[in-house]
């Protein structure tokens, strides 16, 4: 399906006024450009996830210019498309990180693709509570073997 700009504004959670703009500076590309005039322009699927990503950091808290950073990252540095619609994000409010394929990694797309890596707490909760476990059979067979 093709939106037309007013649709995909009212869709996405911005103003006419804003896709304008995004579009105009080349931070949104409708998959179907218009004429000179904009008339005639059309966004798909995944310009509205696009968008509605846009829109959604916005309201977090992340600058335009850091949303505009990472999406020329982005779009340098991958092979989407769509790379707002495609990639897998994060933010912790401050910078932008693109979830990679990689296990364990994750890149700063505000830092030109430094690795940062992260470590699942759920994992580590669980090899800890499996060493307590040993532990305390260990435990308990010392006791058993000392006071037999």
């Amino acid at each position: 399906m093709i939106f037309s700009a007013e649709q995909a504004a009212a869709i996405s959670g911005c103003t006419p006024r804003q896709l304008r703009y995004w579009k105009d500076t080349g931070l949104v590309k409708p998959a179907h450009p218009g004429g000179r005039d904009g008339k005639g322009e059309g966004y798909d699927f995944r310009n509205l996830v696009e968008l509605r990503a846009i829109v959604s950091m916005l309201r977090r808290g992340i600058s335009l210019q850091k949303i505009r950073k990472t999406l020329a990252y982005l779009r340098e540095n991958t092979d989407h498309a769509h790379p707002l619609a495609e990639c897998k994000l994060v933010t912790d409010g401050s910078t932008i990180f693109e979830i990679c394929s990689q296990p364990d990694q994750i890149l700063d797309t505000l830092r030109r693709g430094q690795v940062a890596f992260y470590i699942a707490l759920d994992g580590i909760a669980e090899e800890v509570e499996s060493r307590l476990l040993e532990f305390d059979r260990d435990r308990s067979e010392f006791m058993r073997k000392l006071l037999a």
